[in-house]
Protein backbone atom coordinates (compact mmCIF):
# COMPACT_ATOMS: atom_id res chain seq x y z
CA UNK A 1 0.00 0.00 0.00
CA UNK A 2 0.75 3.40 -0.70
CA UNK A 3 0.42 5.15 2.13
CA UNK A 4 1.88 3.94 5.50
CA UNK A 5 0.19 5.13 8.91
CA UNK A 6 2.26 5.05 12.34
CA UNK A 7 0.34 5.83 15.82
CA UNK A 8 2.53 6.81 19.07
CA UNK A 9 -0.05 6.90 21.40
CA UNK A 10 1.01 8.20 24.45
CA UNK A 11 2.40 11.21 22.01
CA UNK A 12 -0.99 11.62 20.53
CA UNK A 13 0.61 11.42 17.24
CA UNK A 14 0.13 9.88 13.71
CA UNK A 15 2.83 9.89 11.39
CA UNK A 16 1.60 9.40 7.32
CA UNK A 17 4.13 8.64 4.69
CA UNK A 18 2.68 8.48 1.05
CA UNK A 19 4.89 7.21 -1.62
CA UNK A 20 4.27 5.80 -5.45
CA UNK A 21 0.41 6.11 -6.95
CA UNK A 22 -1.82 6.86 -4.14
CA UNK A 23 -5.68 6.11 -5.12
CA UNK A 24 -8.71 7.20 -3.93
CA UNK A 25 -9.24 3.48 -2.92
CA UNK A 26 -6.03 3.92 -0.44
CA UNK A 27 -6.97 6.89 0.80
CA UNK A 28 -10.19 5.36 1.55
CA UNK A 29 -8.83 2.80 3.66
CA UNK A 30 -6.30 5.69 5.41
CA UNK A 31 -9.64 7.29 6.39
CA UNK A 32 -11.05 4.28 7.79
CA UNK A 33 -7.74 3.69 9.26
CA UNK A 34 -8.01 7.10 11.44
CA UNK A 35 -11.33 6.33 12.35
CA UNK A 36 -11.27 3.74 13.80
CA UNK A 37 -7.89 4.12 15.63
CA UNK A 38 -9.88 6.95 17.60
CA UNK A 39 -6.73 8.91 16.94
CA UNK A 40 -8.89 11.32 15.06
CA UNK A 41 -8.10 14.15 17.06
CA UNK A 42 -4.21 13.54 17.43
CA UNK A 43 -1.62 15.48 15.73
CA UNK A 44 -0.56 14.52 12.59
CA UNK A 45 2.19 14.31 9.99
CA UNK A 46 1.61 13.75 6.37
CA UNK A 47 5.04 13.34 4.44
CA UNK A 48 4.32 13.45 0.75
CA UNK A 49 7.59 14.52 -0.01
CA UNK A 50 8.30 11.99 -3.00
CA UNK A 51 5.01 10.82 -4.74
CA UNK A 52 4.89 9.94 -7.65
CA UNK A 53 1.57 10.65 -8.80
CA UNK A 54 0.22 13.56 -6.87
CA UNK A 55 -3.34 14.19 -6.74
CA UNK A 56 -5.57 16.24 -8.99
CA UNK A 57 -7.12 19.48 -7.86
CA UNK A 58 -10.52 17.79 -7.49
CA UNK A 59 -8.73 15.57 -5.53
CA UNK A 60 -7.82 17.22 -3.29
CA UNK A 61 -10.84 19.08 -3.12
CA UNK A 62 -12.61 15.99 -3.02
CA UNK A 63 -10.52 14.98 0.27
CA UNK A 64 -11.27 17.79 2.07
CA UNK A 65 -14.28 17.44 1.59
CA UNK A 66 -14.95 13.86 2.94
CA UNK A 67 -12.63 15.02 6.18
CA UNK A 68 -15.38 17.74 7.02
CA UNK A 69 -18.46 14.94 6.58
CA UNK A 70 -16.82 12.79 9.54
CA UNK A 71 -18.90 12.65 12.31
CA UNK A 72 -16.24 13.88 14.08
CA UNK A 73 -15.03 16.72 11.92
CA UNK A 74 -15.10 19.24 14.44
CA UNK A 75 -12.14 17.13 16.31
CA UNK A 76 -9.64 16.91 14.06
CA UNK A 77 -6.25 17.50 15.64
CA UNK A 78 -3.39 19.92 14.01
CA UNK A 79 -1.65 19.04 10.43
CA UNK A 80 1.57 19.67 8.92
CA UNK A 81 2.68 18.50 5.54
CA UNK A 82 5.89 17.60 4.76
CA UNK A 83 6.63 18.31 0.93
CA UNK A 84 9.23 18.32 -1.70
CA UNK A 85 9.38 20.69 -4.50
CA UNK A 86 7.01 20.35 -7.21
CA UNK A 87 2.94 19.33 -7.85
CA UNK A 88 2.90 17.24 -4.42
CA UNK A 89 3.91 20.64 -2.45
CA UNK A 90 1.11 22.63 -4.20
CA UNK A 91 -1.33 20.55 -3.35
CA UNK A 92 -0.26 20.81 0.01
CA UNK A 93 -0.71 24.11 0.04
CA UNK A 94 -3.68 23.65 -1.98
CA UNK A 95 -4.90 21.38 0.71
CA UNK A 96 -4.01 23.42 3.53
CA UNK A 97 -5.86 26.65 2.13
CA UNK A 98 -8.98 25.22 1.99
CA UNK A 99 -8.86 23.43 5.84
CA UNK A 100 -7.15 26.31 7.56
CA UNK A 101 -10.05 27.40 9.64
CA UNK A 102 -11.11 24.01 10.80
CA UNK A 103 -7.64 23.51 12.78
CA UNK A 104 -3.88 24.39 12.45
CA UNK A 105 -2.21 23.13 9.53
CA UNK A 106 1.08 23.77 8.29
CA UNK A 107 2.97 22.86 5.23
CA UNK A 108 7.14 21.95 5.62
CA UNK A 109 9.78 20.95 3.63
CA UNK A 110 11.66 19.37 6.98
CA UNK A 111 10.40 17.15 8.78
CA UNK A 112 12.60 18.56 11.87
CA UNK A 113 10.59 22.04 11.15
CA UNK A 114 7.26 19.99 11.00
CA UNK A 115 7.64 18.36 14.30
CA UNK A 116 8.52 21.54 16.33
CA UNK A 117 5.74 23.63 14.98
CA UNK A 118 3.53 20.37 15.70
CA UNK A 119 4.90 19.89 19.36
CA UNK A 120 3.56 23.66 20.36
CA UNK A 121 0.20 22.66 18.78
CA UNK A 122 -2.87 21.63 21.17
CA UNK A 123 -3.73 17.92 20.51
CA UNK A 124 -7.84 17.99 19.62
CA UNK A 125 -10.11 16.83 21.46
CA UNK A 126 -11.98 13.39 21.33
CA UNK A 127 -15.42 13.29 20.46
CA UNK A 128 -17.43 11.45 23.43
CA UNK A 129 -18.58 8.60 21.88
CA UNK A 130 -15.74 7.91 18.99
CA UNK A 131 -13.81 4.96 18.98
CA UNK A 132 -10.75 5.44 21.94
CA UNK A 133 -7.43 4.72 20.69
CA UNK A 134 -5.95 1.25 20.78
CA UNK A 135 -2.58 0.74 21.60
CA UNK A 136 -0.57 1.27 24.64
Amino acid sequence: MPIHIDFFHPGRLVIIVARGVVTNDDLASSFRQLIESGALHYRKIIDISSPSNPMSAEDIEGTAARFRSLPNAAARGPLAFVVGPGRAAENAMRFAALTEGERPVRVFHSLHEARKWLEQQPVGVPVPGAPKPSGP
